[in-house]
C-alpha cells in the first residue's frame, strides 16, 4: 500500500526552499509601478506598520488601487511607507545550485564508504571445478 502525503512535507519543503532560494524583496518606488513593466504583487507596509499585499496595482492621481484578498481597495499614498516585490535573485540561484550538487555529491561519497567490502573468495580449486555457479573469478 503507498501513503502519497508522507512525500508531502519533503515536496513543500523543497518548494519553498526554491522559492525562498532564487527570489528576494527588494523595495521599490512608485515610479517602478508604472506602465512599462508593472509588478504583479506589491507587499505595501503603511505607517501603522500594518502591512497587505495589492495583487494587480497601479498608480491614479495620488493613491494606489489594486487587489487585497481578492477585493478591490484604494490606498492614499500618502499612508503608503515603504513599497516591496518579490524579484528573480541570481545570486542566491547560484549558491542554492551551487551547496544542493555539493549536498548531493557529499551523500554519495558518503554511502559509497559506508558500503560493506567486497566477501573474500575462499573458494579451494576443487570446489571451482565442481560447483562453478559460486565460482568468485
Amino acid at each position: 500500500m503507498r501513503f502519497p502525503l508522507r512525500s508531502l512535507p519533503a515536496s513543500a519543503g523543497t518548494w519553498l526552499l526554491l522559492t525562498a532560494g532564487c527570489t528576494e524583496m527588494r523595495t521599490v518606488e512608485r515610479a517602478d509601478l508604472s506602465p512599462p513593466n508593472p509588478p504583479s504583487r506589491v507587499w505595501v507596509t503603511r505607517v501603522d506598520h500594518s502591512t497587505e499585499v495589492f495583487a494587480w496595482p497601479r498608480l491614479s492621481n495620488d493613491s494606489l488601487i489594486g487587489q487585497v484578498n481578492g477585493w478591490p481597495e484604494r490606498l492614499p499614498l500618502s499612508d503608503v511607507a515603504v513599497l516591496r516585490v518579490r524579484d528573480h535573485s541570481p545570486d542566491r540561484t547560484a549558491g542554492l545550485v551551487f551547496f544542493g550538487v555539493t549536498g548531493a555529491f557529499a551523500l554519495a561519497v558518503h554511502f559509497v564508504d559506508k558500503s560493506p567490502p567486497p566477501a573474500p573468495c575462499i573458494e579451494t580449486l576443487s570446489s571451482i571445478s565442481t560447483n562453478c555457479m559460486y565460482c568468485c573469478w
